[in-house]
């Protein structure tokens, strides 16, 4: 709980305020704030009718033993006292706002003293009424009554409040998806809405893609993993329908992290399925948007001569190097790029790469670069400081080490 337990109260000021004692010091409004969250917390763990009965099976039983109906010492003493010592200690921390009290599920640790507290009322008054009565059969069919009783009382509360309740229609979205997806379209499934897609499908259907992580409070990632699928595609789709849950968390305007920002502006997003927890907004016009992101990348990027002529060529423009490789497939991406870059200052290096006498940029395909329309294209920033030479290419494992699969090297004096 240390997590939990805070000097201002876990929502103290949010969501669990009530549970909280509010007031100044009086003793009636102590006392009624207590009475009610102890019986909060009991009907909370159990169905009303059986935290009654446990409470007068407890009474009853208190009685007996103060009046000595029956002999030898209660049997439940130490329950007894760990019970009203937990309730007390619970009380005390609602009251000083600690720790909350009442029917949330931040008391569920109180769970098994009240359920051994409750089966020792029970128990204890069945076997006190038959003590009374010198009926020895009567205690163990008590107990099978009041068993069957609690059961009884389970299986209705459960009705009442199924703990598989849902708020929303799950078939209906996937009888939209099965009516409305066609061929060529995409449905990216992001991470919080996953496990029902997978729940009711049996299989995966090729057009399916699901996105990492849960977007429910952030979805910028979610945005970027799904513009970086999309144009990483043979075909990228015209189409795609992204299920997510819930319209707040998936934004359909551009914006900081909007998806005609990443995607583009001819980019349409609208919202066709928005009741519930599980909705579904539709993508349009992704592929010519990003068709026309990829011409203006090449435009700006990929211009004149390459600095470097091999299985990637290599452009510089201003302070940026593009990779290019045409025609390209996903495993030709798949060993890692070394850069490596000879500065004309060695102090201008970053202190732990000062003993080298070079810097190492070394860089993943797959967080710099793109695969459209079978081009494969990596964009990788420079340093500020000056540099005289630029030495890259790729490596791969092989038996024994590492080895070069191709290499080049710019030198910026020659070019002068």
């Amino acid at each position: 709980m240390r997590y939990q337990w805070q000097g201002d109260g876990w929502a103290s000021d949010a969501y669990l305020a009530e549970y909280y004692y509010p007031g100044k010091v009086d003793a009636l409004a102590i006392f009624e704030f207590s009475i009610n969250g102890i019986w909060l917390l009991l009907t909370y763990h159990l169905p009303e009718v059986v935290a009654i009965a446990a409470l007068t099976a407890g009474a009853l039983l208190l009685a007996a033993a103060s009046f000595r109906k029956f002999q030898g010492e209660f049997p439940g003493n130490a329950i007894a006292v760990l019970l009203a010592l937990c309730l007390a200690i619970s009380v005390a921390v609602a009251l000083l706002s600690l720790y909350p009290l009442g029917d949330v599920r931040q008391v569920i640790y109180l769970g098994p003293v009240v359920f051994l507290a409750v089966g020792v009322a029970f128990q204890g008054a069945a076997g006190g009424l038959a003590g009374l009565m010198r009926r020895g059969w009567l205690a163990p069919a008590l107990v099978g009554v009041v068993a069957v009783a609690i059961a009884l009382a389970g299986v209705d509360n459960l009705r009442q409040n199924s703990p598989y309740g849902t708020s929303y229609d799950a078939q209906a979205v996937f009888a939209f998806l099965e009516e409305n997806v066609a061929e060529g379209d995409l449905v990216y499934v992001t991470g919080s809405s996953a496990p029902s897609v997978q729940f009711y499908q049996a299989e995966k259907p090729s057009n399916y893609y699901y996105g990492r992580g849960n977007c429910t409070r952030v979805f910028d990632p979610c945005l970027r993993a799904l513009a970086d699928l999309v144009i990483s595609l043979p075909n990228v789709p015209n189409r795609i329908f992204v299920t997510h849950a819930n319209e707040a968390t998936w934004p359909t305007t551009s914006g900081e992290a909007g998806i005609l920002e990443l995607l583009g502006e001819p980019v349409s997003v609208e919202g066709v399925i928005t009741e519930g927890v599980f909705n579904i907004s539709l993508i349009t016009y992704a592929k010519e948007s990003v068709e026309l992101a990829a011409r203006s990348a090449d435009q700006s990027l990929v211009s004149g001569e390459p600095i470097i002529r091999s299985d990637f060529d290599v452009y510089l423009s201003e302070n940026r190097l593009a990779y290019v490789k045409e025609p390209c497939v996903p495993a030709d991406t798949e060993a890692q790029f070394f850069l490596h870059l000879d500065p004309v200052e060695v102090n201008d290096l970053p202190e732990h790469r000062r003993q080298h006498g070079f810097d190492n940029l070394d860089f993943d395909f797959a967080d710099h670069g793109t695969i459209f329309d079978g081009r494969c294209t990596a964009v990788r920033s420079l340093p500020e400081y000056d540099i005289t030479r630029i030495r890259t290419g790729q490596y791969g494992r092989v038996a024994g080490g590492f080895k070069d699969l191709w290499e080049g090297e710019f030198s910026f004096n020659e070019a002068e």
